[in-house]
């Protein structure tokens, strides 16, 4: 019979892995070789931690100073911010009529004194204003404003300087306004205050009127003028100054007996059937040296053959101290030197 030989028995080899968690040994298993570290291999730090320590230091390094340049722009916007407000609000000081603040706000630097707030207030005053535009250059800027007023544009900018206190603005926008004040000619005042005739007087940009003034001699004053802030544009209003209609009256009373008186005379330049009748406004030819007297002109027309002949009759008025009339002279018609003589009542 065939013979038939078992296979001999398989023996696995030792494990090398000892007490590894999850795997089972054999209880007669031998304890493996120890294992070495491959030729060419390092323990430790290896270089993808040198590269991700370079990645991160680099990353760091870049960090520092890309935080200051946003605190730079951050500090250098707030500066812009704050100027922006400063001369935004000095605007509108100006259009709510606040003229003393808006002296505080930026100094006049010794050109004169500014009206007062009623002057202003009194005023039509600047509209649709706006601040445009706006540089900082450390601690020196400059706001571009743009502002209405008598219905014209105005663009100006305003220099402006940076100190511990914050920005403060140079350029002001009150104008040094040429006002010609003679008593007891022209009495120049706006909202009742009277203005010119000593320091220089400053004006906030403004569509001003003058008051209607009557003095003892003449009316002054309805005239209406701008004040556009531009130092380049001087203010000079003109004031307007007529004689008033009690002395108006009472000065071609007297020029038309004066002229009656002469036609009685020999050599008058008036035709003594002439007829004679005033034309036109009295008005001011001159003043005395110390304003103790006015002249007036009265234009007379005489009817003539080939037409009227016109002549003016010259009336001084002689005043006192008050700036009072209290005697009047007069010349003869078309003569206008000085030869006066009491006007004939």
């Amino acid at each position: 019979m065939p013979r038939f030989e078992m296979p001999s028995e398989v023996v696995a080899p030792p494990s090398t892995v000892a007490d590894e968690p999850g795997v089972e040994t054999s209880r007669d298993a031998q304890p493996s070789a120890p294992v070495h570290a491959r030729p060419g291999t390092r323990s430790g730090f290896g270089w993808r931690q040198v590269v991700i320590a370079c990645v991160l230091g680099a990353v760091l390094g870049a960090a520092v100073p890309a935080t200051l340049d946003a605190v730079e722009r951050a500090a250098a916007a707030a500066r812009v911010d704050t100027l922006r407000a400063a001369a935004l609000d000095y605007l509108t000081a100006i259009a709510d009529g606040r003229a003393e603040l808006a002296s505080e706000a930026v100094p006049l630097g010794g050109r004169g004194a500014a009206a007062p707030d009623a002057v202003l207030q009194a005023a039509g005053r600047i509209e649709a204003y706006e601040v445009r535009l706006v540089h900082v250059d450390g601690a020196v800027g400059t706001a571009e404003v743009r502002y209405r007023v008598g219905g014209s544009d105005v663009y100006r900018t305003l220099q402006a300087e940076h100190d511990a206190t914050g920005w403060r603005l140079q350029t002001s926008l009150a104008e040094v306004v040429d006002l010609a004040y003679y008593e007891p000619i022209t009495r120049v005042q706006i909202a009742g205050v009277p203005l010119g005739g000593g320091a220089p007087v400053l004006l906030y940009p403004g569509t001003y009127t003058v008051d209607i003034v009557s003095g003892p001699i003449f009316l002054s004053g309805g005239d209406v003028f701008v004040v556009d802030g531009d130092p380049h544009t001087p203010t000079v209003p003109y004031v307007t100054a007529g004689v008033v209609p009690q002395i108006s009256d009472y000065a071609t009373e007297l020029a038309m007996a004066s002229v009656a008186a002469c036609q009685t005379e020999p050599g008058c330049a008036v035709p003594a059937d002439a007829r004679v009748e005033p034309t036109g406004a009295v008005v001011r030819m001159g003043m005395g040296a110390t304003m103790e007297s006015i002249d007036l002109s009265v234009p007379v027309a005489a009817a003539v053959e080939g037409g009227p002949e016109w002549f003016e009759v010259r009336v001084r008025v002689v005043l006192d101290e008050r700036g009072a009339p209290v005697e009047w002279l007069c010349g003869k018609p078309g003569e206008l030197g000085t030869d006066l003589v009491p006007c004939a009542a």
